[in-house]
């Protein structure tokens, strides 16, 4: 690195530069992905490279150029040194003295395995292009071709972009936003192909486990049609689903003709947790139309370099995730019985999290930069998650529709229209112009529920949304336990105090998280006994809780608070009419049980 004032780029360039990656990996247990950018005809005197620091589908600045390291330049033939400075945190500029010809070349450290990052070791290699290709501000419509050289000869590539004819290993992306797009998977991973309604399909699968491949194939094939059967058909020639098979990981991220997927390795027998992998299959899957090519025009250009803010992640995430729940339903991977429980449990999840009282779904969506991505103690009495209260909001919107309607119109009908006037042409709506499709669907003036339920923190209604169906929401505690409002974990031989609901008896009397908890009316407790020894008192009872702050002894007298709801419930109301029974049975295509 030479030392010099910062250089401004001259005059605007006359012709289109050449743009070619190449990326090795000579000592993949090292986790140093070896990049090196071949720019052919560029003309200016100084070339402006930077790194995203965050990637489309994962709203968090994750810093990306933080694992760069190794940074040079160099002349075309690789032997003179170009001077070079780094301007910011994702920014280098090369001096190019106008030569034609520039190589640069930089490492990667890859060693975190999610979706979302890059992950590098003996056994393969796998990378997002946001998190390790340096782009050329101004030249992100122009294409570039990615030669991929693996440690080993039997090592194969697998990536959603098209090969190059007779280059081996080398790629086309026709702009650094499909690039981005475009993840790579490089090793010994089991491909297995597929079609369906005339569109061809590939499953690659990393790592050792327990899934049993055909099984998948066979439920994503009906996932695939129901989805495709929703939109009128299939946005594409070619999909691939990428499944990361992994110790304890959980995740997905969606992309325009893929998607990545990381599941735990022996995830696949017990039959909720694979109704949970089938579910997030439907999630991502179901993304390639809402969020890649229906979304908000906030997300209609990327800017790769800063936080992107909208206010309509409620319905970008909340919409798709209550379809990951129906969608299986539909396809008859499990029963309406699964469905209905599966409710049930994102309704105690929100009914549970005092934050949907604090945070709106839509300022939720505009903080997910700074908030959901970056818990601590207290994010659930300050937030709540767009993703669980906009699947929530969609679910009464749904309702209400299929209510107006006599089941003849639903959010389906929703997402069909904002694909034809959006998501087709690939612009970007405005949240009043989201909030207009739903209007003219439901044929009913929004403004009250959009400011109750999405712009405001009003309690979701339920079981008003739910008796036409013939169904309730009901509180089961599974026995009655006095309220105190702590989370304990036994961790590192400690009962440490994990979150204190605000305004609960606890929080009151000066109980903090970080905490140790050491007795109840001075015998020890342990965080698997709390909840049994709080069944040996009543609401109202005064206990003396004994706890270390900050290696502090203190003695707090806590008054008890009246039994909650451990959980919800949906259920059927009592002798159901004729007319709720034919609800049901139009909205999920079964009888009321």
């Amino acid at each position: 690195m030479t030392e010099a004032t910062t250089v401004r780029p001259s005059s605007t360039t006359h012709t289109t530069p050449a743009i070619h990656y190449q990326v090795a990996m000579p000592q993949p247990e090292s986790h140093l992905f070896e990049v090196t950018l071949r720019v052919q005809g560029w003309q200016q005197g100084v070339l402006d490279l930077k790194m995203p620091v965050w990637t489309p589908g994962s709203y968090l600045v994750r810093e990306y150029a933080k694992h760069l390291q190794d940074f040079s330049a160099n002349l075309g033939d690789g032997k003179q040194p170009l001077p070079w400075r780094k301007v910011s945190k994702n920014h280098w500029q090369v001096e190019t003295a106008r030569t034609s010809a520039i190589t640069v070349h930089y490492r990667i450290f890859a060693n975190e395995l999610t979706v979302r990052t890059n992950h590098l070791d003996a056994t393969h290699g796998y990378f997002n292009g946001a998190a390790l290709f340096l782009f050329i501000p101004g030249l992100e419509q122009q294409r570039s071709w990615i030669t991929i050289v693996p440690p080993q000869p039997d090592w194969r590539v697998t990536t959603p972009l098209p090969p190059v004819s007779q280059q081996s290993n080398t790629f086309e992306a026709i702009d650094f936003d499909t690039l981005v797009d475009s993840p790579f998977e490089i090793g010994g991973q089991r491909l297995y192909d597929f079609e369906v309604l005339g569109k061809s399909h590939q499953l690659a699968i990393w790592g050792r486990g327990n899934a049993i491949p055909e099984r998948i194939i066979a439920d994503t094939k009906k996932i695939i049609a129901v989805e495709a059967q929703l939109y009128g058909g299939l946005p594409y020639d070619h999909y691939l689903f990428l499944l990361h098979l992994s110790a304890q990981g959980f995740g997905g991220l969606e992309h325009k003709y893929s998607c990545s997927l990381n599941f735990p390795r022996f995830g696949f027998r017990a039959k909720e947790q694979y109704n949970r992998f089938m579910q997030l299959v439907a999630h991502e899957f179901f993304h390639l139309w809402n969020v890649k090519r229906i979304r908000p025009k906030a997300l209609e250009v990327f800017d790769y370099e800063q936080e992107n803010y909208t206010s309509c992640l409620w319905f970008c995430e909340g919409a798709t995730s209550y379809y990951d729940l129906v969608i299986p339903q539909r396809a008859g991977i499990y029963d309406t019985k699964t469905y209905l429980e599966g409710l049930g449990k994102e309704i105690t999840r929100l009914q549970r999290t005092p934050g949907r009282k604090v945070q709106p779904a839509s300022e939720s969506s505009w903080d997910a930069w700074i908030k959901l991505y970056r818990r601590d103690a207290n994010s659930d009495n300050s937030q709540i998650s767009y993703y669980l209260k906009g699947a929530m909001v969609c679910f009464l919107l749904d309702l209400l529709i299929r209510t107006r309607h006599g089941n003849q119109r639903s959010l389906d009908d929703v997402m069909r229209h904002l694909w034809e006037q959006f998501g087709k042409r690939e612009i970007g709506y405005t949240p009043q112009q989201l909030q207009r499709v739903i209007e003219s669907v439901a044929d009913v003036n929004l403004s009250d529920f959009f400011g109750n339920y999405i712009n405001g923190t009003t309690e979701l209604p339920f079981n008003q949304y739910l008796e036409p169906f013939g169904l309730q929401v009901v509180g089961a505690p599974e026995e009655p336990v006095p309220f105190l409002g702590l989370k304990v974990k036994h961790k590192q031989g400690k009962e440490l105090v994990e979150f204190v609901e605000a305004m609960s008896p606890a929080g009151l009397a000066g109980v903090n998280a970080g905490d140790e908890l050491l007795a109840i009316d001075g015998l020890r407790v342990t965080a698997e006994q709390l909840s049994d020894r709080l069944k040996d008192y009543e609401a109202a009872d005064i206990i003396e809780l004994t706890v270390f702050h900050q290696e502090e002894l203190r003695t707090l007298p806590v008054t008890l608070g009246a039994p909650q709801p451990s959980r919800y419930q949906i259920v059927s109301v009592e002798n159901p009419t004729e007319a709720q029974k034919q609800h049901f049975a139009g909205w999920l295509g079964t009888s009321l049980g």
